[in-house]
């Protein structure tokens, strides 16, 4: 018996990180680590002290926090970034935690963290982007977001989306 696997996406060659803060935009393999990328680049992503004192990487201490969009551009947040669901909201990743799939737009926010100052007003665009052009889910959308299931269909209710039926196709 055969089976029919479809057409996988186009891989890329080369992915573009933009940095927001530093004005540069730099080239990457695809899945590289967004940390790494920023390091091997000259960029800083840490804010005072935490340049000096920060974890090196290992996703302890939440200092090379960043937004990143679109969220399609990266891979999915990993047990230790779940765990950090305070800290981590909307489209906040850790750079030593976060692989880059496609072309990114980082910013480094303000405060010891690198969270200070974020507004998730980007998140809802992507979340009813997410929603209406790629088909996910609400639970798979409030994951990704890491809010409750009610709070995005009020989100996506003052947006204006049209809600499908659950179980329907998109």
């Amino acid at each position: 018996m055969s089976t029919f696997i479809g057409s996988l996406p186009e891989r890329k060659d080369v992915c573009k990180v933009t940095f927001t803060n530093s004005g540069k935009t730099v080239e990457c393999k695809p899945y590289a680590n967004l940390r790494q990328v920023a390091i091997d680049n000259e960029i800083d992503l840490y804010n005072g002290a935490t340049r000096i004192f920060n974890c090196q990487g290992s996703g302890l201490c939440g200092t090379c926090t960043v937004e990143v969009t679109p969220q399609r551009g990266i891979s999915v947040k990993a047990a230790i970034e779940k765990f950090r669901f305070l800290l981590l909201k909307g489209n906040l990743r850790l750079a030593c935690q976060t692989q880059v799939t496609d072309d990114i737009v980082v910013t480094k926010h303000g405060g010891i963290k690198g969270n200070k100052g974020y507004k998730q007003q980007g998140a809802k665009e992507e979340m009813v982007r997410m929603y209406q052009d790629d088909g996910k889910t609400l639970e798979e959308i409030a994951e990704a977001f890491q809010i409750p299931v009610p709070k995005l269909v009020n989100i996506l209710g003052d947006a204006g989306v049209e809600m499908r039926r659950p179980g329907s196709a998109a």
